[in-house]
């Protein structure tokens, strides 16, 4: 059993946390009264005995508050039981997935004390992608006031975790209360997506001081941090991306001593000499590859957008001609069209998708080949791709434009 429940005194200041079982024993004693599920506040002059080392200490300390998963609200969202850092079972919060579908879990409202200090803390894993377009966040509401609540952005370092452990980061936010009459009503919440992410209790850094910092040892060639839906938390060799990003992938490339940290140098060339001009290709081709790479991840990028705005074009259409007060008959070639049409755009974007992939492909066996003398036949295959890559991306920013024309004149059956 866990200590789950907020003790407050009298004034409703927190002084600690009890046992379920506990908290129903003060209430039915007289000594505390109930406040929410998850707090009872204590009657004047009353204080259990297991709460004076709490009080003591919280004197001197931050008040910490740590994830409970069984109190959260969720959307497109699981808890799941596994194996903790203690080795003991967890239950462990599971959001997001690779597509651009947002998950979300909402805690349930913390009564505290105005004017005061406190941190959050838990182990998070994941949240990052390959593209670096995910969302992974933290978010403090106060009041329900949703529209100007605290975002704490949990990727790309915004925020240093405190400790490494098996691919986890221990994350510490500080927040303090408004300064108000009366208790704060506190709501923590967790957004992701186009990401996995997974969240599990922590306990006060303190307790942790004696673990070594175990931070990804190659985390410079990666654009993603570990993640527990890989088996090695990252892409095999075998699969999408792991023939660059995998632990083994890694290793044998900087075995090899021609492979460069990812964000700078990435083509593995080999050179006849260490001659200024040979620098000089390199550099060339490395910022033609570079280009091509970044070309393609926006053109994924739109083509994501794309079907999006496609699949809201589409509910529209369907919420429309589903009204009772919507004539259909006085508009059935219109709707014939849109529906043909979307249809239409639809084909279109799996095809680009394909087009990408096989771009993707062909980037990454120009990226394999060596110079062996022949730069001018590496720069002819850049060069030819590029101009591949540059004409869909033209094609695919008219057919954003379709799509938003389509949604423009779905709109206006209803007007």
């Amino acid at each position: 059993m866990t200590k789950n429940i907020l003790v407050t005194d009298a004034n409703g200041d927190i002084i600690g946390t009890t046992f379920p079982k506990r908290a129903k024993g003060l209430i039915k004693s007289g000594r505390a009264s109930f406040v929410d599920e998850g707090t009872i506040r204590m009657s004047a002059g009353k204080a259990p005995p297991e709460h004076k080392s709490i009080i003591s200490e919280e004197t001197r300390s931050m008040i910490y508050i740590t994830f409970k998963g069984d109190e959260w609200v969720r959307r497109n969202t699981d808890i799941s039981f596994m194996t903790g850092l203690d080795g003991k079972l967890s239950e462990t919060l599971m959001l997001g997935s690779w597509d651009s579908a947002e998950s979300v879990a909402v805690s349930r409202p913390y009564m505290l004390t105005p004017n005061t200090s406190y941190s959050y803390v838990f182990w998070l894993n994941g949240g990052e992608n390959e593209s670096a377009n995910e969302v992974c966040n933290f978010k403090i509401t106060f009041f329900n006031d949703w529209e100007n609540c605290n975002v704490y952005r949990l990727n790309r370092g915004y925020i240093k975790p405190l400790l490494h452990q098996q691919g986890w980061e221990l994350y510490e936010i500080p927040f303090t209360t408004p300064d108000v009459a009366g208790d704060v009503s506190v709501t923590f919440s967790f957004t992701a997506a186009k990401a996995p992410m997974a969240v599990m209790p922590a306990k006060e850094p303190a307790a942790y001081s004696d673990l070594k910092d175990e931070p990804d040892e190659y985390a410079a060639y990666r654009p993603q941090r570990h993640n527990i839906v890989f088996q090695d938390g990252w892409p095999s060799i075998n699969q999408y991306g792991g023939e660059k990003y995998s632990t083994e992938a890694i290793r044998e490339k900087l075995e090899s001593k021609k492979f460069v940290k990812f964000g700078g140098k990435r083509l593995n060339f080999t050179f006849n000499n260490s001659k200024d001009d040979d620098e000089d290709v390199w550099d060339e081709l490395e910022d033609l590859h570079d280009e091509i790479d970044d070309m393609l991840d926006d053109i994924a990028g739109t083509l994501d957008d794309v079907a999006g705005d496609l699949e809201d074009a589409g509910e529209d259409l369907e919420d429309i001609t589903s009204d009772s007060d919507f004539d259909a008959s006085k508009f059935q070639t219109e709707i014939d069209n849109f529906a043909n049409e979307l249809k239409s755009i639809d084909i279109d974007i799996s095809g680009f998708t394909d087009a990408i992939d096989g771009f993707k492909k062909d980037l990454r066996a120009i990226d394999k080949q060596m110079f062996n003398g022949k730069p001018e036949a590496v720069r002819e295959a850049l060069n030819e791709l590029h101009s591949k890559v540059s004409s869909i991306g033209d094609t695919v920013d008219e057919l954003d434009g379709r799509v938003s024309n389509l949604a423009d004149d779905i709109s206006d059956l209803d007007d």
